[in-house]
């Protein structure tokens, strides 16, 4: 049996809960694809995870967002991917670990541009980003909109979409504990 590391919890808590053990590489059913994680991102919704907020399934593995290679796999052996998963790291074993198993339908190539590290960042940040000015805002050309918290990612990802959308921005966050104000 071969057997990766993985970050794991099997009570809530703090982070002191999280340990580092010994697991069995996941098993691949057809239309899966096992995935050998070189990055995974660590988003405040994963640490709320390990403190009990989403109520994981214990003991489990969190992480959501990765970026890595396809080990197996039809189609997909010896390709750079990136992503987010549904249930990861809640109701099934997430990203933090050497080996992750994906749908092969929801696998997406990873951008030749970005670096593993940057490509692991995307998924939670951009998809909370999109939810609000895309879904629900609606957010239109010529329109303004205002991003509080725009230095973290997802602001950051707010921005992005808004001027992909060419919305224009006020964005503000605190920096070296003053307020900031950025227009654009």
């Amino acid at each position: 049996m071969k057997t990766m590391k993985a970050l794991r919890f099997g009570k809530c808590g703090p982070p002191a809960v999280l340990s580092i053990e010994e697991l069995p590489v996941p098993d691949l059913k057809p239309g899966e694809a096992l995935i050998e994680l070189h990055a995974s991102a660590i988003n405040p919704s994963d640490v709320k995870n390990v403190a009990g907020v989403f109520y994981a399934s214990l003991p489990r593995v969190p992480g959501r967002d990765y970026a890595g290679i396809v080990v197996a796999g039809d189609g997909w052996k010896g390709k750079e991917v990136w992503g987010s998963g549904a249930g990861f790291g809640v109701s099934r074993d997430g990203t933090h670990a050497e080996y992750v198993v994906v749908s092969s339908d929801g696998l997406s190539e990873k951008p030749a541009g970005l670096s593993m590290e940057e490509a692991s960042t995307v998924g939670v940040p951009h998809l909370a980003a999109w939810s609000g000015l895309i879904d629900a805002a609606n957010i239109q050309a010529g329109e303004t909109v205002s991003i509080t918290g725009a230095l973290g990612a997802v602001g950051r990802a707010a921005t992005q979409i808004a001027y992909w959308k060419k919305a224009k921005v006020i964005g503000a966050d605190i920096s070296d504990s003053r307020p900031t104000l950025t227009f654009s």
